[in-house]
């Protein structure tokens, strides 16, 4: 399909994306009494997996990891994991059962590049919704919330913005497949398991069985949140930290390349239903 226009500058470019940005981060503060409810949900979730683990613990003190490291550790997947929470999947899905993404397709802008700049909108939006989470946390635990010291920190934050990359490519990559089911359900489902057996939100993958973990490692979806907290927390300095940052940024190009060359042939696919 050829945009209905010539594409724009780089100035048009920028200008474009920022104003989309804007609207879709407006529209993500116009459902606040959803993102409550999503909230107390993450919140009774990570309540149950709380409970679970101070079972395991009373039964097994002698851990890799001491109860009180797993504890902050747990708190701050579920942060990270709201924050990087995308309606992408669901979005693009709709839109190819609709229709509604050839016109999105006619547009003078690369509809990859849009649909991240909508899902950085949700993670701006979410992310606020975890920091909150983040500071009753600290009421809690105290200064073991923090990193052990600021290049830890400041490595976490490169990791967390290329962990956050390396999500859209994994759902940009996944809801291709809606371009020949018509839907997205069953997509969203499969990489929602995936993430949630290897991503470590639920625990350390140190707790892995060494098959899984031999899994994981060769899967992106640790880099989503195991990598950024083992390098928060200082499990991972130095070279291992630097190491595991090249691995996200090498997946974060990888999957965004891949998702494009998918996308061309998925493309071929498009039915535009209705009349």
């Amino acid at each position: 399909m050829r945009p209905l226009q010539a594409p724009l500058t780089l100035l048009g470019n920028f200008q474009s994306y920022a104003s989309y940005f804007v609207r879709c981060l407006k529209a993500s503060f116009a459902y606040r009494a959803a993102t409550i409810t999503n909230l107390l949900t993450a919140a009774v979730s990570y309540s149950i997996t709380i409970m679970i683990w101070r079972q395991v613990y009373s039964q097994n003190p002698n851990l890799l990891i001491p109860s009180d490291q797993m504890y902050v550790y747990l708190l701050l997947a579920g942060c990270v994991n709201y924050a990087m929470i995308m309606n992408i999947e669901f979005r693009i899905s709709q839109r190819i059962r609709n229709g509604l993404v050839a016109t999105d397709l006619l547009k003078p802008v690369d509809f990859q590049i849009a649909q991240g700049i909508q899902a950085i909108s949700d993670g701006f939006f979410n992310g606020s919704m975890g920091i909150m989470v983040f500071l009753c946390g600290f009421f809690v635990f105290g200064i073991r919330m923090l990193p052990p010291d600021f290049l830890c920190f400041c490595l976490f934050i490169i990791s967390f913005l290329l962990g956050f990359t390396v999500m859209y490519g994994v759902c940009f990559v996944f809801v291709q497949g809606a371009f020949y089911t018509y839907s997205g359900y069953g997509i969203m489902a499969s990489r929602n398991a995936l993430q949630l057996t290897f991503s470590g939100v639920s625990a350390p993958l140190a707790f892995y069985p060494p098959l899984l973990k031999t899994i994981a490692d060769w899967l992106p979806f640790k880099h989503i949140i195991y990598t950024p907290i083992s390098i928060y927390m200082g499990w991972a300095k130095d070279t291992d930290a630097c190491r595991l940052i090249l691995q996200q940024a090498g997946w974060a190009v990888f999957l965004f390349i891949l998702g494009k060359i998918i996308m061309k042939h998925a493309l071929k696919q498009l039915e535009v239903q209705g009349g």
